[in-house]
């Protein structure tokens, strides 16, 4: 090689990591709602998701309720959550081109007579005033449907298309470039001094919302999630015109097209993603003596919910890893739940508030070191 100039070639390996602020684990309705509202605030975050069919959200009702009905009662901090939702809800379907949420009344058929009073009474407290509904219905508009206890009509009641809110988001994170269609492992994880590491992910922190899956992994299985399994149908039944949602221990809700989802049960001891023919019979028998129609069955699912033994929603840090945050525990009022918990924790994630003693973790710290026998360090 006289006269020439030497040429040297080397290979470089260059460890290509993708960074981001929050890695959410989960895009049911915790860590759809809660990216959303990250995405939102300009955060950069990457959801990771396998897409279950019979994940608890994809199955759920959607219904929201701002009544429990067994006492006749607001449902927790419902003049709160409520408004929250419902802005939240029609903004985001809107955004991402969703079924548009549809505010339904319920109609209540009273149990007993004992219910009935009640009903009577609760028309005397004024913070009931934005719910019941003065008029008693009249019962010749539901030919088909058992009202012989009577029956109450309640207000600001609703239903969200969630497989389709859920289906346009994810939509949505595709085209951002924020979701990975992917197994997620807890072996996989490192902690950094800066966040933590997930195969070729970098992230501040790490959000689980997983649902009932949670249990079963090491992180935060010491909380005291106590799934219940669910059955839904649904049932096309030409004539029935039901436009309200019928509540009599079970639900009736309307679909349009003369097609009805009718739910749910609660299975707390056997625990199955796959429908159960007890659960669709005992569905079956609670309409049919509600009506009187003759109807098809069209689907039949089940779920798994995510429920908290103190009906709480669980949002904090890990006492050992400050990096490893869960959003989780929505339970059967979620879909009412889910924004204004989904704003208070991403407000606090990005370090401009901080999350409610009701409903952070620490609330079950006697718990954790009971169960692992090491100290709770926040």
């Amino acid at each position: 090689m006289s006269g020439g100039i030497p040429h040297f070639c080397s290979r470089i390996v260059v460890d290509v990591m993708k960074k981001v602020d929050f890695l959410i684990v989960g895009q049911g309705l915790a860590g759809s709602t809660l990216a959303d509202t990250l995405l939102q605030a300009g955060a950069r975050v990457l959801v990771v998701d396998t897409d279950r069919p019979a994940a608890a959200s994809r199955v759920a009702s959607g219904m929201w309720n701002p009544l429990t009905f067994r006492l006749l009662l607001k449902s927790w901090r419902a003049d709160e959550l409520l408004p929250v939702a419902r802005n939240y809800y029609h903004d985001a379907c809107a955004r991402l081109g969703a079924a548009m949420p549809e505010d339904l009344q319920i109609l209540r058929i009273f149990p007993d007579e004992g219910a009935a009073l009640r009903w009577q009474d609760r028309f005397q407290d004024p913070a009931f005033a934005p719910y019941l509904v003065a008029e008693k219905p009249d019962a010749s508009q539901y030919p088909a449907l058992e009202t012989k206890n009577g029956q109450g009509l309640v207000n600001q009641a609703g239903w969200l298309n969630l497989p389709s809110y859920l289906a346009a988001f994810r939509n949505h994170l595709q085209q951002q470039e924020a979701l990975l269609a992917s197994d997620f492992s807890p072996e996989d994880v490192t902690f950094t001094e800066n966040g933590i590491r997930w195969k070729d992910i970098e992230a501040s922190k790490i959000i689980l919302c997983r649902g009932q899956f949670e249990r079963q992994q090491p992180w935060f299985n010491w909380l005291p999630l106590k799934p219940a399994q669910g059955d839904v149908l649904t049932l096309h039944v030409p004539g029935l015109k039901l436009r309200e949602i019928y509540n009599a221990g079970f639900f009736i809700l309307p679909l349009g097209n003369d097609h009805y989802r009718v739910g749910a049960t609660y299975e707390w001891d056997i625990l199955s993603e796959n429908p159960t023919e007890n659960g669709k019979n005992e569905l079956l028998q609670k309409f049919e003596a509600a009506c009187s129609l003759p109807y098809q069955l069209v689907d039949h699912q089940a779920g798994i919910r995510p429920t908290v033994a103190d009906r709480r929603p669980l949002l904090g840090a890990h006492p050992e890893y400050e990096q490893l945050v869960i959003f989780n525990g929505l339970g059967t009022k979620g879909v009412m739940i889910a924004p204004y918990f989904a704003h208070q924790l991403s407000q606090w994630l990005l370090g401009q508030g901080s999350i409610e003693d009701e409903v952070h973790v620490k609330r079950f710290r006697k718990r954790y070191e009971q169960q692992t026998g090491r100290r709770w360090n926040p």
